[in-house]
């Protein structure tokens, strides 16, 4: 009998350990026939890698192709305010706050956190607190910054969640990449 109940106190607690991990390791969907398939720790850095260096090619190419459209950024220490208010209410380190400047200020940052699921559903709130938009007609017009980049990462290192755009080219837009279906902050396809 009490064999049986440590058993059955553990196979109570299996999920709820379970369920750490189990946004990392969950997959991605590959078309309407979804059979999620996991990303490895290797893809999630060259995902990071790559959709940075994309990022910052068409922060460069928006430049070259309208180098008179203004944007009203947020002061540099107000954006750092912001973010460590955030970091405090969302319970996440700040690991990177660079601000590139392809005409006027782009900022990338890089947050880390163990609380995957948690990061996830605030996103678009701290995404809308960092980079805030003005109400316009459009989703490509109002932005502060002509790029934002804002990518989480696991206690390890390895991006979970990134968000970008960049709106001063004239194909202006952005993109989301997440480790796993549970982890994109937005609707996608």
């Amino acid at each position: 009998m009490k064999k049986a109940l440590i058993l059955a106190g553990l196979l109570l607690l299996l999920p709820a350990c379970g369920e750490h991990k189990s946004g990392l390791d969950e997959g991605v969907c590959g078309g309407m026939d979804c059979k999620p398939r996991r990303v490895s720790v290797h893809e999630a850095e060259e995902a990071g890698h790559m959709t940075l260096a994309s990022w910052r090619k068409e922060l460069r190419r928006g430049v070259a192709e309208r180098p008179n459209v203004r944007f009203e950024n947020l002061s540099p220490s107000e954006l750092r305010g912001r973010l460590g208010e955030a970091a405090k209410r969302y319970d996440f380190e700040v690991v990177a706050v660079r601000l590139h400047r392809p005409r006027q200020l782009a900022p990338e940052i890089v947050v880390r956190t163990k609380h995957y699921i948690d990061l996830t559903r605030a996103a678009p709130a701290i995404l809308r607190r960092l980079d805030p938009k003005r109400s316009t007609s459009g989703d490509r017009t109002g932005w502060r910054f002509e790029g934002f980049y804002f990518r989480a990462e696991d206690e390890h290192g390895v991006p979970f969640l990134i968000v970008q755009n960049f709106w001063r080219s004239n194909g202006g837009g952005g993109g989301q990449w997440a480790r796993s279906e549970r982890l994109y902050p937005f609707e996608h396809a």
